[in-house]
């Protein structure tokens, strides 16, 4: 409703200032024409007569004209309002699926540790119990906690960016990731690393760009399995690879991989956010670089991260 009448008030709008501008542009070439015509230069009334028909003749074309765009320029007008609002429009959307998608995504930890509260409160426990009880509302808070921190990361990216932008080495920025990467994960990194490829933007948010692949391929590859890791420069550009042998995905699943806050079905018993992948896209993004994913269900994921060289 609110793009309807935004339309409408557009539409009136353009129409008006059309029909103005193109009323003064007849009303000058009219007065042009009469006022340049030398009156003094005619002989006799028959001449007089030819130049007044002229007139007549002008002045009908003109307000003909005029009739015609007053049938056509409330169309192009509509057309001109939908166009300037097609992009706001896209943009509201955008911004209304991810509240209601947030939404969503805070009420379950929000729920899970009400509950774990209320279940706490319903009568005297042991000390173990409550420590259970305060462990889970914990781990419901943490995982709160990572949403609002990887929410705030896609609003803040752009600021990050202009102040840490500097050339940044990839097999150093994935030699440091790796490193901190949790032990206790039971697949093994192979790490193909080339030297010297160099691009420009921030160590940090590549950095969590490789963090979220990284742990992507983890999450969803079985125990004991391999992530590998290639660096390489082609083109004026470097890639970095990961490949995994995880569950895959479907064509219908890539193509929604990089939505905020959307998951697989086969992915929704594994613990996570939605956005890891919608961080990956927008640092790529804000570091002008490409993002692809090659993926088959049951076949494993590849993602592929090119960023441009710096100079």
């Amino acid at each position: 409703m609110i793009f309807r009448r935004a339309a409408l008030k557009l539409t009136i709008s353009f129409a008006v200032v059309q029909l103005v501008l193109f009323a003064g542009f007849a009303l000058g070439v009219y007065a042009y024409v009469t006022a340049a015509f030398d009156f003094d230069s005619v002989d006799g009334d028959g001449e007089i007569a030819t130049a007044e028909n002229g007139f007549a003749t002008l002045r009908v074309g003109l307000l003909l004209a005029y009739a015609v765009l007053l049938l056509v320029i409330p169309l192009t007008s509509y057309a001109l309002a939908s166009l300037a609002l097609r992009p706001i429009r896209a943009g509201y959307e955008a911004q209304q699926r991810f509240v209601d998608d947030a939404s969503h995504e805070v009420r379950t930890p929000l729920s899970a540790l009400q509950a774990q509260l209320e279940l706490g409160l319903a009568r005297r426990r042991t000390v173990a119990e409550y420590r259970q009880v305060m462990t889970r509302s914990l781990g419901a808070v943490a995982r709160l906690d990572r949403m609002l921190d990887e929410m705030l990361m896609l609003t803040r990216s752009d600021r990050d960016l202009a102040r840490d932008r500097a050339p940044v080495d990839l097999a150093a920025v994935l030699a440091e990731v790796i490193e901190q990467f949790p032990e206790d994960v039971r697949v093994r990194v192979d790490a193909s690393p080339a030297p010297g490829v160099v691009v420009q933007g921030s160590s940090a948010m590549i950095g969590r760009a490789v963090s979220n692949l990284l742990s992507n391929a983890a999450r969803y590859s079985p125990p004991d399995s391999r992530i590998r890791i290639r660096i390489t420069q082609r083109g004026g550009r470097g890639r970095l690879e990961v490949a995994d042998d995880g569950i895959g995905m479907s064509p219908r699943e890539r193509r929604r991989a990089f939505d905020r806050f959307w998951r697989a079905d086969s992915s929704r018993a594994v613990e996570g956010t939605g956005l890891g992948l919608s961080i990956v896209q927008e640092i790529v993004r804000l570091h002008h670089g490409r993002v692809r994913v090659v993926s088959k269900s049951g076949a494993g994921t590849t993602v592929r991260l090119d960023f441009p060289l710096s100079r």
